[in-house]
């Protein structure tokens, strides 16, 4: 058994290092005893070449290849495609997929046929195709609109397999260049004489605020909330430093924290169940409308017009800008919205 390094053709395909054809990409089989031994290689993928007659596996992790011969299915399967006088150059069968190796540059990948850059789109829910449960279509997309492709990471092996992309996104997403609204704007920010941070738009100084707690954003936990974060209300931005990189991205202000004649009430039929407590200073902003809230104390059961009211036997806050009650739920550290 021979150890080789794998490289792409032209079309981004890995090719066979002697016949120099593209290998067809095949899923891995299950766990096997091969000689008294478990063989867990086995469930990786395998790239074939039925000229050479040949498959390879990666080695581990390690980016080389194993060398074997063909099994005996896929030898059935060799040994059908060599009937045919031409075999067709690019197959149409489900399993055979072209799997490439993306090139990063700066925050995205280059695309492999025109070499610009991808762009970054969200997955979508889990979705059923061929009668099987598609649990990859959750992953990040990254789409050439020029190519008409999207490719999508195969596993976790940091390959990267190509789809088709959709009529229905090709006529909506290919005619005007799309901002790629998953990339924020990252700055270097600069201090002012008194050594506090100014904005880098209209040079104010910049004011400090502890972060929050840890939210879902777009279906995705995002940890990096609980970050200090520098506002500049005239501008009506933030800036959190990206990782621990001494760079900070802009985001655009939160409601709450906008000034009070720019601020929306939301309606009471878009507040869901949240989490609500006390800051350091004893105040927590309404949902609705961003003003301090008071904590009001459980109190005793009411009897009213003869019957019990247990309403106010929970933990509750009340917004005395927007006439809201938030109730606690049960012994959780959630409130719900309620009207009186």
């Amino acid at each position: 058994m021979s150890v080789t390094k794998l490289e792409s053709g032209a079309s981004g395909s890995l090719i066979c290092p002697e016949c120099k054809g593209e290998l067809v990409y095949k899923d891995g089989g299950q766990v096997r005893v091969v000689n008294g031994r478990v063989d867990y290689e086995n469930i990786k993928p395998r790239y074939v070449c039925f000229s050479c007659k040949k498959f390879y596996r990666e080695m581990l992790h390690s980016g080389f290849y194993d060398v074997f011969d063909l099994d005996e299915e896929l030898e059935k399967e060799a040994q059908e495609l060599n009937k045919k006088p031409e075999p067709p150059k690019k197959t149409s069968a489900k399993e055979d997929r072209v799997v490439v190796n993306l090139e990063k540059s700066g925050n995205s990948f280059k695309c492999p046929g025109c070499g610009k850059l991808l762009r970054c789109a969200d997955g979508s829910a889990i979705q059923v195709v061929d009668g099987r449960v598609d649990y990859e279509s959750i992953k990040n997309r990254y789409v050439c609109d020029d190519c008409r492709y999207f490719y999508r990471e195969l596993l976790n092996s940091g390959m990267y397999e190509r789809f088709d992309l959709p009529e229905s996104e090709v006529k909506t997403e290919a005619k005007t260049p799309v901002k790629n609204e998953d990339v924020n704007p990252v700055v270097a920010l600069r201090k002012n004489s008194s050594g506090r941070y100014k904005c880098p738009v209209c040079d104010q100084e910049l004011e400090f605020s502890d972060g929050g707690q840890v939210r879902i954003v777009n279906g995705r936990v995002d940890y990096e909330n609980v970050k200090a974060r520098y506002i500049c209300r005239r501008c009506e931005t933030f800036y959190r430093e990206l990782l621990s990189s001494g760079l900070y991205e802009v985001f655009e202000l939160d409601e709450m924290d906008l000034p009070p004649e720019k601020k929306r009430v939301i309606g009471t039929g878009d507040l869901a169940p949240m989490q609500l407590k006390l800051d350091a200073n004893g105040k927590c902003a309404c949902p609705r409308c961003g003003a301090n809230m008071r904590y009001l104390e459980p109190e005793a059961v009411k009897i009213i017009n003869g019957r019990v009211d247990m309403r106010d036997t929970v933990a509750r806050f009340a917004c005395d800008s927007c006439s809201s009650i938030y109730r606690r739920i049960a012994t959780t550290d959630y409130y719900q919205w309620s009207e009186d």
